[in-house]
């Protein structure tokens, strides 16, 4: 038994006889502390000597081990098929899988969020549609609010309102503890935490009237954002303390841990979506959410919590939604099995053939591509390789191939443009016909009118016409949209323009009063009645009476003119809508007077919308204090300063939109 004992030691070497008596004198203490309770002194440095020479020994081990085992050729290359076949093919498979699980919730969440921003755009509609209701009803706009908030809370359950109209604040529905929100939330669009619970917000302004509209973020509303995906929740993030426990999900955020809580307290309790059955054993769940992000608070007193949006789903249901069809998961998973068992199984057969055509394939494909060059070099792009194979090279050779087919379609394409450069520069010299060559000479009155258009034609226009030695009509607008629709637009107000001006209007004697509000309403509707619903117009329409200094006007949804006198600076009304949207569209005319060295100014948006590198736009207050820093100035001059402000605002040479003024000084 002795020498058995000895056999089985002796491939240990001293290595193992060393292990063997650290042990057994572990054994004697251990023993010894059980049963007198006496510690054998030294006895971590035995446990450390122990657990040293045990890793050293079980080192020695695996690699006896394995040498034995690969002592046979056979095992060898089981072993070099284990680590060159099988692992790459695990890791290949885990890798796949983990993508599956990264694109799916990836997917998932970009539905989710996509649509809670598309929801939270609406909302924010709804609450301008509220704000204009109120607007639209100064003597009445509880319940104008209340219908306007009744309307919007359609298909929205559980929506408040909050309304300020001047000092006085209203909330639906009665009776709610909504309270007022802070400040910072004017204007603010997204998601908001009020009390416990996360609501989505809209709010629109400026005071005197306000409106916020807020949808709490229920399980309903929620499952809502892309029906049968699964479970979608917004869920707070409950900071804890250093050593706090928690029972449920922590996440962990550089140094400060949260917990999740998927309580959803701005509504009543609600049964929480489910996840969708599963097509297959592959189709498992999948969880994923979205970077915390700090919600904004209804009150300064609410809780300052991050949050998360947060996805429950599986592959199938997302793939589902994405491609709008059903997937046969298992019998793809099936047929992808076999193919890649039997390519396996042909590899080696065609290890030789792949050795012995490589060759071969190289030096054709590289032949082909030096001649296929060549007649490029001379200018044939009509030439094209022959592909051969799914290699690396054939896949060159068809980019070699699209490659000459692309430049063959940019000279094609570049010979188009040059043919529409032509066309458009005829129509441009067109338009510019259209436009006034000469401002009418008065007695009294100094006009200028100028265009640039952003591209080579212009949907902006003016226009003025001398309708007698004392008498002219102005005219501004903005038709929608740019480019050659835009300036065809242009061109019929200019022909229904003329054509109802040349009949004439206004007394004989006297002052002279045209009736503009009846012409923008004939011109409305004849732009309605021949242009498509699409199609509109802002237009401004004067009629001046040079002898008494009168202006009769009608602003049909343009921005206002403005007239400075003595430096100081007025606005003129709108007295309607856009024109050739609505044929029901009713239009009214107002009267101001021109004083000598009053200065009117007309203008479009390309003036004062264009923005700078950080989104600012010009706007009409820089406007306004342009032309009273030069209003005394030639009309040329201003212009020019107005052209060249815009463009250091904007920094570019090319214009962001049309650009038109039209300036009148009365003498």
């Amino acid at each position: 038994m002795w020498q058995r004992f000895q056999e089985l030691l002796s491939p240990l070497g001293r290595l193992g006889k060393v292990f063997l008596v650290l042990l057994a004198l572990h054994a004697l203490a251990w023993l010894a502390q059980i049963a007198a309770g006496w510690t054998l002194p030294g006895w971590g440095l035995l446990k450390l000597s122990l657990y040293i020479f045990g890793f050293l020994l079980l080192s020695k081990l695996l690699r006896m081990g394995m040498s034995k085992m690969l002592w046979r050729v056979r095992n060898r290359m089981v072993m070099l098929f284990l680590f060159i076949g099988l692992v790459p093919l695990v890791l290949v498979a885990m890798l796949i899988g983990l993508a599956v699980y990264m694109l799916t919730g990836q997917a998932a969440v970009y539905m989710a969020d996509s649509e809670l921003q598309r929801r939270a755009a609406r909302l924010e509609d709804a609450a301008e549609a509220v704000r204009e209701s109120v607007l639209a009803a100064p003597g009445a706009a509880e319940p104008a609010a209340e219908a306007a908030v009744r309307r919007a809370a359609e298909g929205r359950a559980g929506l408040l309102a909050w309304i300020r109209a001047g000092e006085r604040a209203t909330v639906f529905p009665r009776g709610a503890e909504l309270g007022e929100p802070q400040p910072a939330l004017r204007g603010f669009r997204g998601i908001v935490r009020r009390g416990v619970g996360l609501y989505q917000l809209a709010q629109a302004g400026p005071p005197p009237v306000e409106v916020a509209l807020l949808v709490p973020l229920s399980e309903t509303y929620l499952a809502g954002l892309a029906p049968g995906l699964g479970r979608v929740s917004v869920v707070s993030l409950h900071p804890l303390a250093a050593g706090q426990a928690n029972v449920g999900f922590t996440l962990s955020l550089g140094d400060s841990r949260f917990a999740l809580d998927e309580t959803v307290r701005s509504a009543p309790a609600e049964a929480p979506a489910q996840l969708p059955p599963a097509r297959n054993f592959l189709d498992r769940p999948v969880t994923w959410f979205t970077l915390p992000f700090p919600p904004q608070r209804w009150r300064e007193s609410d809780l300052e919590e991050p949050a998360i949006l947060m996805i429950q789903t599986r592959p199938s249901a997302v793939y589902r939604l994405l491609f709008g069809q059903r997937f046969e998961v298992a019998r793809g998973l099936t047929i992808a099995f076999l193919i890649v068992a039997t390519l396996l199984l042909i590899v080696e057969l065609l290890s030789l053939v792949i050795g012995v055509s490589i060759t071969r394939t190289l030096t054709s494909s590289v032949r082909q591509l030096y001649d296929g060059t060549q007649k490029v070099d001379r200018g044939d792009f009509s030439s094209r390789i022959q592909v051969r194979g799914q290699d690396q090279l054939a896949e060159l050779s068809q980019s070699f191939n699209h490659m000459t087919a692309s430049i063959e379609r940019l000279i094609e394409e570049s010979k188009e443009r040059e043919r529409l450069a032509s066309e458009l520069a005829i129509a441009r010299e067109v338009q510019e016909q259209l436009f006034p060559k000469a401002p009418p000479a008065m007695k009294n009155l100094e006009i200028l009118g100028l265009c640039h258009a952003a591209r080579m034609v212009s949907g902006d226009y003016y226009d003025f016409v001398k309708m007698a030695d004392d008498r002219v009509a102005l005219a501004i607008g903005d038709v929608a949209g740019k480019g050659i629709s835009g300036a065809l637009l242009m061109a019929s107000i200019q022909s229904m323009l003329r054509t109802q001006l040349s009949a004439g209007g206004g007394g004989a004697n006297g002052v002279w009063r045209y009736p503009t509000a009846k012409l923008v309403s004939q011109l409305n509707q004849q732009l309605y009645e021949n242009t498509s619903p699409e199609k509109y117009a802002t237009f401004f329409f004067g009629a001046f009476d040079d002898r008494h200094g009168l202006l009769t006007y009608t602003n049909a949804g343009h921005l206002p003119p403005i007239r400075i006198r003595n430096g100081e600076p007025r606005r003129l009304d709108v007295n309607g809508m856009v024109v050739g949207a609505f044929p029901f569209a009713r239009y009214e005319q107002s009267e101001i007077d021109l004083e000598p060295g009053d200065l009117l100014v007309g203008f479009t948006d390309g003036v004062t919308e264009p923005e700078n590198d950080f989104a600012e736009e010009f706007g009409e207050d820089r406007l306004v204090e342009l032309l009273v820093r030069h209003w005394q100035r030639p009309l040329r001059e201003i212009s020019d300063a107005v052209v060249a402000a815009v463009n250091q605002w904007t920094g570019r040479p090319e214009l962001q939109d049309d650009m038109t003024l039209l300036l009148a000084r009365r003498r």
